[in-house]
């Protein structure tokens, strides 16, 4: 068991390090998006780039968006994005797992969007299973 929590804590550091030398490599640094949510339980939503997280009262996800693209749509009056990000979570009671969050998010209004998740997840320790979870928030873009 500790081979796998040490396994995945790798895995979650490493993307947190790609995604940051990626994003340095593509543009400058746009804004950080900090808002509210539920994933992880209720809690702080964040957004860096292509990096994204959450830190809830039942645990911490960590995903690195992999593909994004608009929605162009004429009847549609506010930008609106679809995104596959790949991740890992780690909740409080001690499980690990990697998670492919399918998503779209929302400019509604000026520096703020919503986002909303679909999130196939396996846990990799303590019986490992595969479930279906789901993500909403709101954040604001400093």
């Amino acid at each position: 068991m500790n081979i796998m929590k040490t396994v995945v804590l790798s895995l979650i550091c490493t993307l947190m390090l790609f995604a940051t030398v990626v994003h340095a490599e593509e543009a400058p640094l746009k804004g950080i998006k900090l808002g509210f949510g539920f994933d992880r339980g209720f809690g702080i939503a964040g957004a860096m780039g292509k990096l994204k997280g959450f830190i809830g009262n039942d645990g911490v996800s960590v995903d690195y968006i992999f593909n994004r693209d608009a929605i162009n749509n004429a009847d549609i009056k506010v930008p609106v994005h679809w995104y596959v990000a790949a991740g890992g979570y780690g909740d409080w009671d001690g499980d690990l797992g990697v998670r492919l969050p399918v998503g779209m998010d929302v400019g509604f209004a000026k520096r703020v969007d919503g986002y909303a998740e679909v999130i196939p997840r396996l846990r990799v320790n303590n019986n490992s299973d595969f479930g279906l979870d789901f993500g909403i928030g709101v954040r604001y873009q400093f």
